[in-house]
């Protein structure tokens, strides 16, 4: 018994140590964690994904002039008035971006020859290439909406040399119709937006004001 206040000792020396230790292996844990190094590669993974997701069920056009001369620059913005006036019908009652791509794969010829002609009225010589192919864009604002930079499977349209500025726009569903006065994407385009997309996808499409709170930020900072 003349031991007893000595072995308390130890066993509360030893219990401080074990929780020292275990509260160290916890703040290393947090840390490893939430890094910013790990945080950011996470979102930007997260991120990826959406617009993944969004590619997947859009159909993007893109038409490149010759060169950037002012007639050139006016040709590409006659073949895309041709274009879209062609392919507005066809597509307008298509729910699906399986279907929206099959028809323009079926059109694609026809595509062709609608753009070379517009060329041809105007005594312009240049070919066209047209293809259905994946290509990168940034990101893009139409409307209410804000399409993320990535990948996207586009309708390619080349005038001659294709060394000029280019033009591109969401062609299903049809974002390449947006009344440029007051900036309103149609309901039936949004519409197919959220039959098609995932309900986070096209949430992140529509832009929303960032409400914060100081209590989150306290509690997220950790403190």
């Amino acid at each position: 018994m003349l031991h007893t206040p000595k072995i308390i000792l130890q066993l509360f020396v030893y219990s401080m140590t074990f929780a020292l230790l275990l509260t160290g292996f916890r703040l290393c844990a947090k840390e490893n964690t939430l890094s910013p190094a790990n945080v950011s590669a996470s979102q930007s993974r997260h991120q990826k994904e959406i617009q993944e997701d969004i590619a997947d069920h859009v159909v993007r056009l893109h038409i490149i002039a010759n060169s950037d001369t002012d007639a050139d620059q006016q040709l590409k913005m006659k073949v895309r008035d041709e274009i879209i006036s062609s392919l507005q019908n066809q597509l307008k009652n298509t729910s699906s971006v399986a279907d929206a791509r099959k028809i323009i794969l079926e059109e694609q010829a026809y595509i062709q020859a609608v753009s070379q002609s517009v060329l041809r009225r105007y005594d312009c010589d240049d070919m066209v290439t047209v293809s259905l192919v994946p290509r990168y864009f940034p990101e893009k604002k139409y409307g209410d909406l804000t399409f993320p930079e990535g990948v996207y499977q586009a309708l390619c349209v080349e005038i001659g040399k294709a060394a000029g500025y280019n033009w591109w726009c969401v062609l299903f569903p049809s974002l390449c119709f947006v009344d440029e006065t007051t900036a309103v994407v149609p309901d039936s385009s949004k519409e197919k937006l959220q039959q098609n997309l995932s309900e986070e996808a096209y949430d992140s499409l529509e832009e929303k004001p960032e409400i914060r709170s100081g209590f989150l930020d306290w509690f997220s900072s950790g403190e």
